[in-house]
This record gives C-alpha cells, sequence and structure tokens, in this order.
C-alpha cells in the first residue's frame, strides 16, 4: 500500500469521526433549544405543569450518550463574570464548562420528570420556572450570546 494511500485513510477516519462528533453536538444542541422554546410556549399559554413535564424531551441526548458521545467534546467554554453580567443567580456557574452545565440541564429535566411520575399531584411551578431560567442561560453560553440586561429591558418594553 503507498504512503499516500494509508495517509489518506488516516485523514478519512478522523474526518469522519469529527464530523459524527460534530453532529452529536447539533443534537444536543437543538434539543435543548426545543426544550426551552417548548417551555417559553407552555409557560406563556398556562400549560398545566404535569403536561409541561410531560413534554421536555432526553431522547436525542440519551441516544447519543448510548452512541459514545463524550460531553467533553463540546467545546470547553467556561462561563465567566463577564458572561452573566448583572444576572447573580448565575455566579455558581462562573469556571463551569459547556459539558458540566449540559449534563446539569439533562439531569434537572430527569429530576423533575422523576419527581413529577412519583408525586403527581405536588407543586413544581417554581422547579420548572429554574429550568426555564437554566435553559435561557445555557443556551446563551452554548452560542457565545453573554446575558445583557439592557436586552432582557427591551424585550419586555
Amino acid at each position: 500500500m503507498s504512503i499516500w494511500k494509508e495517509l489518506y485513510d488516516i485523514f478519512d477516519k478522523e474526518r469522519s469521526r469529527w464530523q459524527q462528533s460534530s453532529a452529536g453536538k447539533q443534537v444536543i444542541s437543538f434539543e435543548l433549544k426545543a426544550n426551552l422554546g417548548f417551555l417559553a410556549d407552555a409557560l406563556s399559554s398556562g400549560l398545566p405543569q404535569q403536561a409541561i413535564i410531560q413534554g421536555l424531551e432526553c431522547s436525542l441526548f440519551e441516544a447519543k450518550i448510548k452512541e459514545g458521545l463524550s460531553l467533553s467534546s463540546l467545546n470547553r467554554r467556561t462561563v465567566t463574570l463577564k458572561f452573566i453580567g448583572e444576572f447573580a443567580e448565575f455566579a455558581k456557574y462562573v469556571g463551569k464548562e459547556n459539558c458540566e452545565l449540559v449534563e446539569n440541564a439533562y439531569s434537572k429535566i430527569k429530576s423533575l420528570q422523576k419527581l413529577a411520575l412519583a408525586q403527581p399531584d405536588g407543586n413544581y411551578d417554581l422547579k420548572i420556572k429554574s429550568l426555564f431560567r437554566f435553559l435561557v442561560f445555557l443556551v446563551a453560553h452554548l452560542e457565545n450570546r453573554p446575558l445583557d440586561q439592557k436586552s432582557v429591558r427591551h424585550t419586555r418594553d
């Protein structure tokens, strides 16, 4: 076998691995954004708490983890004080990488779903709203859009 063929095989294998990893990251990002959009619509329309909780999705994340996607393959950008701006509730995430944040988001979703199954009559309003705020923060961080109090004020007007 020629050296060129061997080099091409190595390149092709690495390119395929990179494409799979990139696709996995995009799928997770899509599912997080879909959950965020669903929560926003559900909260604004007054959907019952149980319906909101049942509507949250984790299936794409779980499938990618089963396929062997490593969350550490997400960009290694960390949360900074500058990123969170005036939103002190997110200060506890300063220094955390995206992989930890994504894992935390899905952990919160699964925990909420298990709680709702165990106690269907419970009040989960605060947990749902907390998850919504966290997903806003996480999606902004994944897209590298720092949180800005001024932009929040403009959207309220």
